[in-house]
């Protein structure tokens, strides 16, 4: 008996005796329980329960005879039925798994408030960790993210799961604003945004170092690589309640005296 049939049986959740019954009778046709035994190698006292198993998962029929034969389900039918089961499981258990973050996402954040830091300082070098800080962030947003940028030129890695972050806050309420000078949008991303909420303002002259506020508590400073500049090289994070009110100030100064985007 091939091995490997037993192994991709059990990886679709029969257990070893059951996955050699099943072979074994699309081997041999049809078998009388000691003979599937026999073949299949499983032990006497537990070929029963094994071949009833089969029989309740329908991979497999019977007849009344004496003694009682069985035959095996057409292995194209028998592995749909399986790959059915199998996947009905895992919807299951990824619906638990999915309230139980929910319920552990819900009772940490209050967790956190509650002994949240005046302040507090990280930072994250290089374009994939850089990255990911600056989206965790984005997700700590509860109302508003201020981004002020020169230009808006990110390689594509960063750009989509960046825009795609940012539109998720902004369709779940989040106030988001965007303030740039130069605004070209050739990939469409940016009317993404806009479709999505996200508030955008362009400016003739806005400072050198790109910054963003979240909440007014909070800000993450963002250095882009000076060789490839569509690379971060650093994104610096920190909770200082008063810098983050007076950047939140400025940007706000700098947004009343811009106007709408060029193009689009």
């Amino acid at each position: 008996m091939d091995a490997d049939y037993v192994d991709k049986l059990t990886s679709l959740g029969l257990s070893s005796y059951e996955a050699r019954a099943y072979v074994a009778l699309v081997e041999n046709g049809v078998m009388t329980a000691d003979d599937v035994a026999t073949e299949a190698d499983v032990p006497l006292g537990r070929i029963y329960d094994v071949l009833n198993s089969l029989d309740d998962r329908s991979l497999i029929r019977s007849d009344d005879g004496r003694p009682r034969t069985y035959t095996h389900v057409q292995p194209s039918v028998a592995i749909d039925r399986l790959l059915e089961r199998r996947t009905t499981e895992l919807e299951t258990k990824r619906s638990a798994y999915e309230q139980t973050a929910s319920s552990a996402r819900q009772t940490l954040t209050e967790l956190d408030e509650r002994g949240a830091v005046d302040q507090f300082a990280t930072s994250a070098f290089h374009d994939e960790a850089a990255r990911d800080l600056l989206l965790e962030r984005f997700d700590s947003a509860s109302h508003s993210i201020r981004i002020l940028v020169d230009d808006i030129e990110l390689g594509p890695d960063i750009r989509d799961s960046v825009v795609k972050r940012l539109d998720e806050q902004a369709r779940a309420d989040c106030d988001v604003q965007l303030l740039g000078a130069e605004l070209a949008d050739d990939t469409g991303k940016l009317q993404q945004l806009i479709q999505a909420g996200v508030r955008v303002r362009q400016a003739d002259v806005v400072p050198a170092e790109r910054f963003i506020v979240i909440d007014e508590t909070e800000v993450c400073l963002e250095m882009q690589n000076p060789i490839h500049a569509d690379e971060l090289l650093a994104v610096i994070n920190f909770r200082d309640e008063t810098i983050a009110k007076d950047l939140a100030s400025s940007f706000d100064e700098i947004w009343r005296r811009s106007g709408p985007m060029n193009a689009i």
